[in-house]
Parts: structure tokens; sequence; C-alpha cells
């Protein structure tokens, strides 16, 4: 990953009880899930751009599936 590429984060599962709503991040914001690298952050991780939001994600969001990158940036 680097600078510029789009990635996607996967959607939440959904609650079993239907009177909670998911509190995490994505769905406070209501956000579409897509994002932008912006830079690297401490850590092996990656400050985000999304439409709620700037977020940090870091290389387990990656490797556990949590995280896809959509559009490998060409330069």
């Amino acid at each position: 990953m680097k600078v510029g590429d789009l990635v996607r984060v996967v959607d939440c599962d959904p609650m079993m009880d239907f009177d909670i709503k998911c509190s995490c991040f994505f769905c406070t914001g209501n956000s579409n899930r897509i994002g932008i690298i912006l830079s690297p952050a401490p850590q092996r991780s990656w400050n985000v751009m999304f439409d709620c939001g700037e977020w940090r994600l870091d290389m387990f969001d990656f490797a556990r599936g949590d995280v896809e990158v959509m559009n490998e940036i060409t330069v």
C-alpha cells in the first residue's frame, strides 16, 4: 500500500438484537467506508481519510481481511 491508494472497510456484522445499533466509527458516521490513504503513521499503520473523518488503519486490519485495497495508485 502507498499514499493515494483507495481502500474499503468491510461492513459490520449485523446485530442479533435489532434494538441495538452498531457504535463503530463508520456506522455512527453513516460512512460509505471508502477512504484514501493520506500518509504513513507510527507502528506500521496508515492515516486514511473517509467521508466521515480520518481514521488510522494498521497492517493487522489488512491481514484480517477487514480492509481491502480497491485501487492502487500508479506513479
